[in-house]
């Protein structure tokens, strides 16, 4: 994590850490509860083995069953509320960690990302449905960048879930695809790019290799390490799109401050692996 993330992070953590304090005690609450019931469970346990009478074993072992269904019961309803006050934590974190970035960036847990966008970019030709889930949006190192959970589908079947982002650029390019697709029918000129799964399609790949140049491509694979996070990307006129092979982030519950904070991280990766690579294409030459 980087020193920028870690500084606005410890921040953001002492803003909210009333709001924090609520949750702990909460948590608190809960686990002295089910200690108690679990007290309970092995007292009537151990009377019910000591005593030689038959019918207090039996009541004492029906009392046992009866506080273990209800400390289970009890148990799994308030996990789901501890998670889901987590999950609340950690979106106010994201928001104010968001606003924390230079340039004046925003989270909005409403916004949408237009289907206008992702359809631009063509990652899928063919697709029926559109979702996108909270927006975060906002100007690094002189790029306008979006970011946005979506999930994709085709007739009901989900075909795409994960991180969808694209930054505008100062120059126009023609359309050069990197896709994880190894196409045998593409009607596009294809180049492999080597030890990374990606495969890149355009008209003219020699030209394409002017643009995607070697060290851009080392910028995916040093991402892709550093995060664990699979992505396609593609330039076309003066945008440039990403989508992101991470269900984490769209499918928390997340349960405590570790994933809450290697949850925001993972936006700041990608925001700053954005701003980097559309930086990198605004100083090539061919536009």
């Amino acid at each position: 994590m980087n020193k920028e993330f870690e500084e606005i992070y410890k921040n953001v953590t002492k803003e909210l850490s009333d709001v924090k304090v609520k949750i702990d005690e909460y948590k608190k609450d809960i686990r002295e509860s089910e200690a108690l019931i679990i007290g309970i469970i092995i007292v009537c346990l151990v009377i019910s083995f000591i005593t030689d009478i038959t019918m207090a074993k039996y009541i004492f072992i029906s009392v046992s069953a009866m506080m273990f269904i209800f400390c289970t019961i009890y148990t799994f309803a308030n996990e789901r509320r501890i998670i889901a006050r987590q999950n609340k934590y950690s979106e106010t974190a994201l928001l104010e960690s968001i606003s924390h970035i230079r340039d004046e960036f925003t989270y909005e847990k409403d916004e949408k990302v237009s289907g206008t966008y992702y359809g631009k970019a063509g990652f899928d030709r063919i697709y029926t449905d559109f979702e996108s889930k909270g927006c975060i949006s906002g100007n690094r190192d002189g790029h306008s960048i979006s970011i946005s959970n979506i999930i994709v589908k085709k007739n009901s079947i989900e075909i795409f879930r994960g991180i969808f982002g694209y930054a505008k650029l100062s120059k126009n390019f023609n359309e050069i695809d990197v896709m994880t697709v190894n196409s045998k029918n593409h009607r596009k000129q294809k180049y492999e790019v080597p030890y990374q799964g990606l495969y890149m399609y355009s008209e003219d790949t020699e030209s394409a290799r002017k643009i995607f140049t070697d060290d851009i491509f080392e910028d995916v694979r040093v991402f892709t390490n550093y995060t664990g996070i699979k992505l396609e990307f593609m330039v076309n006129k003066d945008l440039v799109f990403f989508r992101f092979f991470d269900n984490k982030i769209l499918t928390k519950p997340i349960a405590n401050d570790k994933k809450t904070k290697e949850y925001i991280n993972q936006y700041f990766n990608i925001i700053d692996f954005i701003s980097k690579i559309a930086t990198k294409l605004n100083q090539k030459e061919r536009g």
